[in-house]
């Protein structure tokens, strides 16, 4: 008997991490509806099994018209996940109510699950609610977008009768990430020489390569606990300082490093999420090579204008 095609919705799909799952799909052999603002994006994914939906926010309330029919649904879509838009509340705002839309479009294609991408710098937000007093940073209007949007989704989902999941991501690196976050500024003063200035680097910190991250957010998707929030990234997790220290080793090997030149301006806490909740649940987890996924991303960041 023929197995039935696997379908599955991706928004933001002309992004970092939209773009790679969009093509770790394709390749185990999915249909994708792929939603962003600029399709001519995907042209290098294009094949039978790709479906491009050009649309932005305020199209989201005719998706349901454009797809007729999917498993999984999973969003990404996200204005301003790093630089000054992140404490830009009207931005954030938006993007909280796209998901919302996103999620009622979901259940209108008849989806099964629906999976919502969100940060762990949320757990910021989870410490500040459990103290009570605090002084929150401006990211942390982006970090409560997010949390605002996990938590009106998943209620939503409960009354319309369909499955959620939220991810919270760790720093995702690789190939595909044309950001300037700090991850690749790093990386990109190593390969030109440069030190770069440092924190202490004594917290807890994590760097997932995106051919991982992608198997995660698959795994969640197809067999994570209905309404579980997830982290997705590495089960142990290093001080920020070792993972520095060993992604200069990878790629400027001598390079002397100081650290504390620049404070702290937030130590994760994470003990408020388990770390190995989704390989209990899923069986998945992150295994690529550290030194190869940092000498990958710093080929990729060679081709990056800062």
């Amino acid at each position: 008997m023929k197995s039935e095609q696997r379908i599955a919705v991706v928004t933001g799909a002309s992004g970092f991490i939209g773009k790679a799952f969009t093509e770790y799909l394709l390749g185990e052999g999915y249909q994708v509806y792929a939603v962003c603002r600029n399709t001519a994006r995907l042209d290098r994914l294009a094949c039978e099994r790709l479906v491009c939906v050009e649309a932005g926010y305020d199209d989201y309330e005719t998706l349901y018209e454009r797809i007729p029919g999917a498993d999984l649904f999973y969003h990404f879509a996200w204005d301003g996940a790093y630089g000054p838009k992140t404490a830009d509340y009207a931005i954030q705002l938006r993007n909280t109510k796209a998901a919302c839309d996103a999620l009622m479009q979901a259940v209108k294609i008849g989806c099964r699950r629906f999976v919502l991408a969100g940060t762990v710098a949320e757990l910021e937000i989870r410490e500040h609610l459990a103290k009570n007093v605090c002084a929150p940073r401006g990211t942390c209007i982006y970090a409560a977008a997010k949390m605002t949007a996990e938590m009106v989704c998943k209620t939503l989902a409960a009354q319309n009768g369909i499955e959620f999941s939220c991810g919270l991501f760790a720093n995702i690196i690789g190939p595909g990430d044309r950001s300037r976050r700090s991850t690749n500024s790093i990386l990109h003063q190593f390969l030109i020489g440069q030190a770069p200035k440092l924190v202490k680097g004594d917290g807890l910190n994590d760097w997932l390569y995106i051919k991982d991250a992608v198997r995660l957010i698959r795994a969640m998707g197809e067999h994570g606990v209905n309404m579980k929030t997830y982290y997705v990234g590495h089960r142990m997790l290093w001080p920020l300082r070792e993972i520095i220290t060993r992604a200069r080793d990878a790629v400027a090997p001598g390079l002397e490093l100081t650290f504390g030149e620049i404070p702290d301006a937030f130590l994760t806490d994470y003990s408020f999420i388990s770390t190995t909740a989704l390989y209990e649940d899923t069986g998945c987890k992150a295994e690529y090579d550290f030194d190869t996924a940092i000498r990958e991303t710093a080929e990729w960041v060679k081709t990056l204008e800062f």
